[in-house]
């Protein structure tokens, strides 16, 4: 695998903050504990009438040990409080709260398997639009309405997964047995995307994932979605497709999501970020979302950063009340972040 496709590839299978820890302790056959830790302030008017300042933090330790040239063993457990999307719906934000805990096998070449609340193949494809500071995605975001253990489809508990990268195309598929608070009875999902590296002219990474659930009292759920980043000089560009669908007592509640980014790295300090979000629910509770996101990054450190956004709202409600705020009221928002 070329130094380019990794930079695409890599960070995508090593999601959850787990690529960014940094490493306190090697020993001589390579094993590690790594540690990742992120604090931020953010000052916002978001789902409020009034102006609000927000903590929201996360603590990450795991690493790996080896057993031989081919196979380590792995691990990585990550906790929040004060996040703007909290670890499930079964607790409250300002709760100390589970976002990844997982284990499992690298084997190399021939791929990774772990079990737990891991970081979802599928986050190859949410990651397409999930750019910015100030704004939460739609994607799947009725799956708890299955599941409650779910965040969207990032994590789940109970997941069996397999990841592994074959030249430039990266696979994940799952298998999703929950816990005993979710009553899940099957689930599974899986993630495609292959990398066309076009040389002068930039890279193309399209995706396509799939994600069904059922649980005890026949409810069903998925959501299927298809998209891709182009990649080109200092510019990100990005788009997605996808539709969800809650079937319960024959009723069908379907979102249909489409979004659309933009990235672009003006210097060593500056990053511009541009996106649209279009969603339409049918048969729920009619929510509709017409968001456009402007947003501006200034990096302090490598990992350490302020932000400033501003949020254009002309949405509709529906019964749901809205979603991470009222969607039609424009919204701003000042953060800093400090990562180690």
């Amino acid at each position: 695998m070329t130094k380019a496709v990794q930079a695409v590839v890599l960070p995508a299978l090593l999601m959850a903050g787990f690529a960014q820890a940094g490493t306190i302790y090697q020993g001589e056959d390579g094993s590690t504990i790594d540690v990742y830790g992120r604090l931020a302030f953010n000052v916002t008017d978001k789902a409020s009438e009034d102006v609000e300042g927000r903590f929201d933090a996360r603590l990450g330790l795991g690493g790996s040990q080896t057993v031989n040239d081919w196979v380590s063993v792995i691990g990585w457990a990550e906790y929040q409080i004060g996040a703007a999307e909290y670890a499930n719906n079964l607790n409250d934000e300002d709760e100390l709260t589970a976002r990844y805990v997982w284990a499992g096998i690298d084997a190399a070449h021939y791929g990774t398997f772990t079990g737990g609340r891991v970081a979802s193949g599928l986050i190859m494809f949410t990651d397409i639009v999930d750019v910015f500071a100030a704004s939460d995605i739609a994607i799947a975001r009725q799956v708890a309405d299955v599941d409650p253990t779910a965040t969207q489809v990032f994590r789940q508990d109970g997941t069996l997964q397999y990841q592994n990268s074959y030249d430039y195309l990266d696979v994940a598929v799952a298998y999703i047995i929950g816990n005993n608070t979710s009553d899940l009875k099957t689930g599974y999902n899986i993630a495609l995307r292959y990398t066309f590296d076009l040389g002068e002219n930039g890279k193309l990474a399209p995706v396509a994932i799939y994600q069904y659930d059922e649980n005890e009292s026949d409810e069903e759920y998925y959501v299927w979605g298809i998209g891709g980043r182009y990649y080109i000089g200092d510019l990100t560009l990005g788009a997605i497709y996808s539709e969800d669908e809650v079937k319960r007592n024959n009723v069908k509640s379907k979102d249909e999501v489409t979004e659309v980014t933009a990235v672009y790295d003006v210097d060593d300090y500056w990053v511009l970020r541009l996106g649209y979000r279009w969603l339409d629910n049918s048969g729920g509770d009619d929510l509709e979302l017409s968001d456009t996101t402007l947003e501006a990054q200034y990096r302090l450190t490598l990992r350490s950063s302020a932000f400033a956004s501003y949020v254009f709202r002309d949405g509709e409600n529906g019964t749901s009340g809205g979603y991470s705020g009222d969607a039609d009221d424009d919204y701003f928002f000042l953060g800093l972040r400090y990562e180690y």
